[in-house]
């Protein structure tokens, strides 16, 4: 199955994402996603630059986020707006934004009703400043994870969580150890909630493939596949920070049907939208 929205791409207006090509040349740029998404036959790409609202506050420890402020969002879409869209692309702006304390986005509820689609981690363990596992032991990480989640979905206008469950294996260990150690009762209470409040998992192309999350797909697999039963609908995003990145991989696609995954679990951008009002 093959999806033709991606929904988390990232310009060179997130830090990370700031590469070039062997003439010079930004691989991250709006208009050569908007070329590259042509090519590919893709129809909707969402713009999820990594943000928060207010990078200047006393408690933003993250030196990560400290550019990735709201005149990211305005440079971004007065970008767009000069560039020439296919009419049959669409182009929308959402944000990854962080979460800085359980339950704490950094971003607004009011906000995040503006945009197309606002996905929340919890589990940038990389980062310092966001929060942490008491240790890195299969234990700690799981009931981490497991809580940090939970937070999140509680709040119930969340959009969706980025990645869930993921982060670099050289920094966590083993996934399917985190997996097996989690209280599987609480997980199911937690995927249950995110059914009830509407809050979608994604499915993320990038962690599906990575080298440094070998271990991701067989975790993440019943998951999604317990999520599923319970009601949850999902979104899907390729993570692209280059043009390379773009779309579904054949990876993806195998997974997606080892999952059991249908496009139907699908959520569409412009269910979101309608969801806001933004139609």
């Amino acid at each position: 199955m093959r999806l033709l929205e991606d929904q988390h791409v990232h310009t060179y207006y997130s830090p990370c994402a700031r590469k070039e090509d062997a003439k010079g040349q930004p691989v991250a740029s709006p208009e050569r996603y908007i070329e590259r998404a042509v090519a590919l036959g893709l129809k909707t790409l969402i713009f999820t630059d990594h943000f928060v609202e207010d990078p200047s506050a006393p408690e933003m420890i993250v030196q990560f986020y400290k550019g990735s402020g709201p005149a990211i969002l305005r440079d971004l879409r007065t970008e767009l707006n000069r560039l020439e869209v296919p009419d049959d692309l669409a182009l929308y702006i959402g944000c990854e934004t962080e979460t800085l304390a359980p339950g704490r986005p950094a971003i607004s509820r009011a906000l995040a009703e503006k945009l197309a689609l606002v996905l929340v981690p919890t589990t940038h363990y990389h980062l310092a400043g966001v929060p942490q596992p008491l240790s890195f032991s299969p234990q700690d990480v799981a009931d981490h994870m497991l809580m940090m989640l939970e937070s999140v979905v509680r709040l119930g206008w969340v959009d969706a969580i980025a990645h869930p469950f993921d982060e670099r294996e050289s920094l966590v260990g083993d996934l399917r150890r985190i997996y097996e150690a989690m209280d599987k009762r609480h997980l199911e209470e937690v995927l249950g909630l995110a059914a009830e409040k509407g809050v979608a998992l994604e499915v993320n192309g990038s962690a599906i493939n990575s080298p440094a999350r070998p271990h991701y797909p067989e975790m993440f697999l019943p998951v999604v596949q317990q999520a599923k039963a319970l009601g949850v609908r999902f979104t899907f995003g390729s993570d692209a920070h280059t043009l390379g990145m773009l779309g579904t991989s054949p990876e993806n696609e195998a997974w997606f049907a080892q999952a059991g995954l249908e496009a139907a679990d699908f959520l569409t951008t412009r269910e979101f939208l309608a969801k806001k009002g933004l139609l």
